[in-house]
């Protein structure tokens, strides 16, 4: 191959050389790089070390070769502008990830555009890496990856909001919480003082689970560099993004407020170059979300929102409310219109300007030292104020509020002050929602650890409902809808599960249907609506349901959430005995498992390993008395009766009124020499509910306590056999 002419470098270096001969020169400076600083020295060019950076040598980091090296390619995901992103495995941490590398140098590109363009690469990796948010993808690693600048980071699976919005695949509300998350991940860059600048819906990212991802950080910059250069996609970037100007905030602001317009009208906000609002004025759009991104999207940059900040606190508000602050200017946009259209308003509106202007500037230089000192005080209180301590922002807030009222025109006091009480509201939500989960954990602690109790239903119906479920029928839909969007949604129903179980017991059926139906409509997944479908048609047995062959219960079991609750309710069952199995392979400790297999081990009178398995429970929960009524009828099959009082004893700790615990109490007194104590207790119990276990055979535990009642010489007082409650208060109606 002939050597190149220094022309032939210096094209080289300029992207002036035709496809071909790039090739051909690149090719043979990859192939003598000794002779390389001499070809540039001929050519008369500055640029030292120039061919070494458009032909590198690994750096620190990983390198890959696509085989052998710490990272596997498996294929390509996608070629941006600057940048090719393909799946890999870093074989180091085997784990698959995605990596993102720079696209070689082209033809016709010169030495000085490959440098930028690498630059920015580099740039978007640091930057990435720096800004730890849910919403922005983690960085792993930077090396190179054939021979080229390279960073892996976090593998993602979900569909861009431009193929959402376009399918038509979620709801406005969801879309709104989506872009909540991103103004909320674009604020805390702006907190960190980076603009992204090119926040378009193929760069958020929906994934599963509410997951949502601000993608391509390449062309971001800190705030105030990045001017003399246009960057940004031209149909979502702000106006002022065209003439280089220098990164700001408000670029952001304008481009969330596009994002906001296309999930409202499907629709972006410019087109050829000019902004075009008319699709917010359609009578679907809400009025609030409406002018928030007619004020988002203003021409002028002052015009606009500070920060991502204040457009998050606009959305929150809006989910929460219903209202935005800017839709509450629309009044002064209306009486600007008339002031506008009337000459005689006009010259009113003058007389008065000119009235105010000469009373101002008499009291200007005694209002400037005061205002120089309110702003001093607001960037105090900016720099210094804990978001996250509640009582301190509401202090704070008050004083901030006090000084936009005195300093109209002092916008960062307004702009603060929204910043604050966004930072208040999102503190009583997070400790409403904490609360609600406190209330919920506790009842759900309770159902474990004693079992039924007299005031089940009510408990059910106080926490569910100040969790905003109103659990009648006419709100069944808005019931729905809550459940759907609520942060605490398996939790509310697996609550409705064991609010069913507890109104079936009371004799409530129109609550436990109604429960049921809330689950079968409003379950999480397919399991927990199956679920809902099975409580419906679920029949009881003595106290326990019975788990039915039929589709609902096979659904159940799909999904290991819905299937753990199935072993806190349902009786003896050998899929459940199954599934119970398996889960204690994957946690010896489970609860719920433990206990349904030692269930079905005193069944099949093993009796060691029901013993095994509720000491193992018991472990885990030690004031829960299920393990201990195991323990007792284990204690009961041996004749240990010393043992039987000590678990009957345990497990009445937990719950003093449960008739079973009681009946095993009573037969190791008996078997103790203490048969007075023993007919005491019997006596207290309901005599037809201890006739209905001597005359029904249904393979409940209990049956075994009256016969052993019996075969310790005491006493049942005659009654009609009639299935009673295991505490007062709970009745089977079947």
């Amino acid at each position: 191959m002939t050597p190149p002419s220094t022309d032939d470098v210096r094209a080289y270096l300029r992207g002036q050389l035709s496809a071909e001969r790039y090739s051909e020169v690149d090719c043979w400076l990859d192939q003598h790089p000794e002779l390389a600083e001499k070809l540039l020295e001929e050519a008369g060019t500055d640029d030292t070390g120039a061919l070494a950076s458009v032909k590198p040598t690994a750096r620190d980091g990983f390198v890959t070769d696509g085989g052998a090296g710490r990272l596997r390619t498996d294929g390509e995901l996608g070629v941006g502008g600057m940048a090719v992103v393909a799946s890999a495995r870093d074989r180091s941490l085997d784990r698959v990830v995605a990596l993102k590398s720079l696209k070689p140098r082209l033809p016709a590109e010169s030495l000085e555009q490959y440098h930028l363009r690498e630059a920015a690469f580099r740039r978007e990796a640091a930057l990435t890496a720096a800004l730890e948010h849910p919403a922005i993808v983690p960085v792993y690693d930077v090396g190179r990856s054939d021979g080229k600048p390279a960073f892996t980071m976090k593998r993602l699976e979900g569909e861009t909001l431009l193929a959402v919005v376009l399918a038509g695949k979620r709801s406005r509300v969801a879309l709104v919480e989506a872009l909540l998350r991103v103004a909320e991940a674009v604020a805390f860059a702006h907190s960190r003082g980076v603009v992204h600048r090119d926040l378009t819906p193929t760069n958020v990212l929906l994934g599963d689970f509410g997951a949502v991802y601000v993608l391509d950080w390449g062309v971001a910059a800190s705030r105030g560099e990045g001017g003399g250069v246009t960057v940004g996609t031209r149909d979502w970037m702000a106006p002022e993004q065209g003439s280089g100007t220098a990164a700001d905030p408000r670029m952001d602001v304008f481009a969330l407020g596009g994002l906001l317009m296309f999930i409202l009208t499907g629709s972006g906000p410019r087109k050829d170059s000019a902004t075009d609002l008319s699709p917010l004025a359609s009578r679907e759009v809400p009025h609030g979300l409406a002018a928030l991104a007619r004020r988002c999207l203003s021409e002028d940059p002052t015009e606009r929102d500070a920060d991502a900040g204040v457009v998050a606190a606009e959305l929150r508000r809006w989910l929460d409310e219903g209202l935005t602050l800017a839709q509450q200017a629309g009044p002064l946009t209306l009486g600007w219109m008339r002031l506008r259209r009337s000459r005689r308003a006009r010259t009113i509106a003058l007389v008065v300007v000119m009235l105010v202007v000469s009373i101002g500037t008499g009291r200007w230089v005694v209002d400037r030292e005061a205002l120089i000192t309110a702003r001093k005080r607001v960037a105090e209180i900016a720099a210094t104020v804990p978001l996250h301590d509640a009582e301190a922002v509401s202090v704070v807030l008050a004083d901030v509020r006090t000084i936009a009222a005195r300093h109209p025109t002092l916008t960062e006091a307004s702009e603060l002050a929204v910043r604050l009480q966004a930072a208040l509201d999102l503190a009583s939500e997070r400790a409403a929602v904490a609360a609600q989960r406190a209330r919920l954990d506790t009842l759900l602690a309770r159902t474990r650890r004693s079992g039924p109790w007299a005031e089940e239903v009510s408990d059910w119906r106080t926490t569910l409902g100040k969790a905003g479920l109103s659990l009648t029928t006419q709100q069944h839909p808005s019931d729905l809808k809550l459940l759907a969007d609520h942060p605490l949604r398996m939790l509310l129903v697996e609550g409705l599960v064991h609010l069913w179980h507890a109104a079936a017991a009371m004799g409530e059926p129109d609550l436990a249907t109604l429960a049921a139906h809330l689950v079968a409509d409003g379950g999480p997944s397919v399991g927990w609506r199956a679920l809902g479908g099975l409580l419906l048609r679920t029949e009881f047995q003595a106290h326990q349901p019975v788990f039915c062959v039929c589709t609902e219960s096979d659904g159940a079991l799909t999904d290991p959430a819905s299937a753990a609750v199935l072993l806190a309710l349902y009786g003896p069952d050998k899929r459940l005995i199954e599934f119970a199995r398996q889960e204690l392979m994957r946690d010896p400790g489970a609860f719920w498992p433990l206990i349904a297999s030692a269930r079905a081990a005193l069944t099949a009178n093993d009796l060691t390993t029901a013993e095994r398995q509720a000491l193992i429970a018991s472990g885990g929960e030690p004031a829960s008395l299920f393990p201990q009524l195991i323990l007792a009828y284990v204690a009961l099959a041996r004749g240990d009766y010393p043992a039987l009082l000590i678990a009957a004893e345990r497990g009445l700790a937990a719950n003093d009124q449960h008739s079973e615990l009681l009946v095993l109490k009573a037969v190791a007194l008996a078997r103790s020499g203490k048969a007075t104590e023993a007919q005491t207790i019997v006596a207290e119990l309901d005599a037809g509910h201890l006739q209905y276990h001597l005359a029904h055979r249904v393979g409940h535990p209990m049956e075994r306590g009256v016969d052993a009642l019996v075969a310790a010489g005491v006493t049942i007082p005659k009654a009609d056999p009639k299935l009673g409650p295991l505490v007062p208060g709970h009745e089977h109606h079947h």
